[in-house]
């Protein structure tokens, strides 16, 4: 399944929701303009071409039409065909990913020490897929609704709706793709979570989960891009952040709190992750508050 790779902040603007039951023998007129067009056929069929690429969207079907191709229909619809579409307005996407190469458990990059900056942080969108009717109709109902008395008041709410619509694509798109090694990834990354405070050792990891460390690394490697050492420093130094900002414990103390043996280590660990030292770190937020 093919999917848009999409970079947020900033998150995709809401434009406009529509229901319509076109007449039998309806197709839609050709254009290019700079929104996405996201057409959820309820029952019937619709019939779209982008950039000469023929897409037959039946029932419980969507197709994401992207900004500034050329979409047109290329068949007429049948009778009986109800549909919803639906405009946001956001960039174009970064790329098109199969989604069975999707790394759900990956972690973004550490922000600046000052938190001042966002992540760079991904969303997917299916491409041409099903919705399950029971929670993508009811949704657009109710964002139609806002939309009919477009107010001030509802103008938040309905951005929010969009997210909460996009979410539900997103997590049904990794829902039906998920596979025995992005389960195991995810065991691991739990697992990881529930160890911070203690030295990470392979042979624990193995051990837990009764498979060589090879295979482990593997499974984990591909889903988040990196090793179990890389993921479970990740948190550790995440977690030791968080007592520098937070706490006056000495430094050792939060060295032995976040599971580290040796001392020398946590400090060329943590400054690989941040740039800086522990003690200019904690510096920094002193300073902010």
């Amino acid at each position: 399944m093919d999917c848009l790779e999409l970079q947020i902040p900033p998150m995709p603007q809401y434009i406009t929701v529509g229901h319509t039951k076109p007449r039998e023998g309806t197709q839609h007129f050709e254009r290019s303009f700079p929104l996405y067009d996201m057409i959820l056929v309820k029952s019937g069929a619709y019939y779209m071409t982008e950039d000469e690429v023929p897409y037959e969207i039946g029932e419980n079907g969507f197709l994401v039409l992207e900004p500034h191709r050329l979409h047109r229909g290329h068949r007429p619809c049948p009778a009986g065909t109800e549909l919803y579409y639906l405009h946001f307005l956001h960039s174009s996407p970064l790329r098109t990913v199969h989604a069975q190469d999707i790394q759900w458990t990956a972690v973004s990059p550490s922000p600046t020490y000052r938190d001042q900056e966002p992540h760079r942080q991904l969303m997917y969108l299916p491409k041409f897929a099903h919705v399950e009717p029971d929670e993508a109709f009811p949704l657009l109902d109710q964002m139609k609704q806002l939309h009919s008395r477009f107010s001030p008041e509802n103008h938040l709410q309905l951005q929010a709706l969009l997210g909460q619509f996009l979410v539900l694509l997103q997590k049904r798109l990794r829902t039906q793709t998920y596979s025995r090694s992005q389960k195991l990834s995810e065991q691991i990354v739990q697992y990881l979570y529930a160890t911070c405070s203690e030295p990470f050792r392979l042979d624990d990891l193995s051990k837990k989960f009764n498979f060589h460390i090879d295979y482990l690394s593997k499974c984990l490697k591909k889903h988040t891009g990196m090793t179990p050492l890389q993921y479970a420093n990740r948190i550790k130094i995440e977690k030791a952040k968080s007592l520098l900002q937070h706490s006056d414990l000495p430094l050792k103390e939060i060295v032995a709190q976040v599971g580290f043996a040796d001392y020398n280590y946590f400090l060329r660990v943590f400054r690989q992750h941040t740039g800086i030292s522990p003690a200019k770190y904690r510096n920094g937020y002193q300073h902010r508050s």
